[in-house]
């Protein structure tokens, strides 16, 4: 259940794509305010300017065994981007009964098509991170489609099954978006088939595209 009230609440708090800059204002106030965080290792150093006590987990089970264990605390949960898009908001609400109070983000797809100037309503959105879809046939029935990767799921495997399909699109990498060593790639797949990238990725593919 979500809602506000006097009780300890556990609040879970979207950091946007890491950089301070791309944080809500509520979100940080919300930080400050918290008896304790505890997120993955990557959001966890995404707000070291906060001055509270953080705990590091290493997997969804550590966070969920965490905050009922600490239910006479306001605990907050952090997670990259958005916590209902792809993020860690509905594992919780639906393994946790208490008081949740949700602080949305800014999602890396947002954020990356911002970076690009191109809008992406109708496009398809999906994730390979820990996943799996039907990326082809998403692709083929799709003109933009965009992605989220993991170090399984890499651009290079999705080059490799593009050409297996005979495709030919645009792609657009995205690696360490909003950070100072943010890169962002764009070409045919061919371009990247041998080419190595950060294990979390946002690749948006152009299957509009006549090259």
């Amino acid at each position: 259940m979500i809602a506000e009230s006097e009780d300890n609440m556990v609040y879970i708090v979207g950091i946007g794509p890491g950089n301070r800059e791309y944080m809500l204002s509520k979100a940080i106030s919300v930080l400050e305010d918290a008896d304790i965080i505890i997120g993955f290792k990557r959001a966890i150093e995404s707000i070291s300017f906060i001055r509270k006590y953080k705990i590091i987990a290493n997997n969804l089970n550590d966070i969920l065994n965490f905050v009922k264990v600490n239910e006479d605390k306001n605990v907050a949960i952090i997670g990259s981007g958005d916590p209902l898009f792809y993020g860690i908001g509905e594992y919780i609400k639906k393994n946790y009964e208490g008081n949740i109070s949700i602080v949305p983000g800014i999602s890396s797809f947002q954020y990356m098509m911002g970076k690009l100037g191109k809008a992406w309503q109708g496009a398809h959105l999906g994730s390979l991170h820990g996943r799996e879809e039907d990326f082809i046939k998403e692709v083929k029935d799709n003109k933009m489609s965009i992605w989220l990767t993991d170090n399984k799921n890499t651009p290079q495997v999705m080059c490799r099954k593009l050409n297996k399909a005979e495709l030919n699109v645009m792609m657009y990498i995205g690696e360490n978006l909003s950070y100072e060593d943010e890169k962002i790639s764009f070409g045919e797949q061919n371009e990247f088939i041998d080419k190595k990238f950060s294990d979390l990725t946002v690749v948006v593919i152009d299957n509009d595209y006549k090259g």
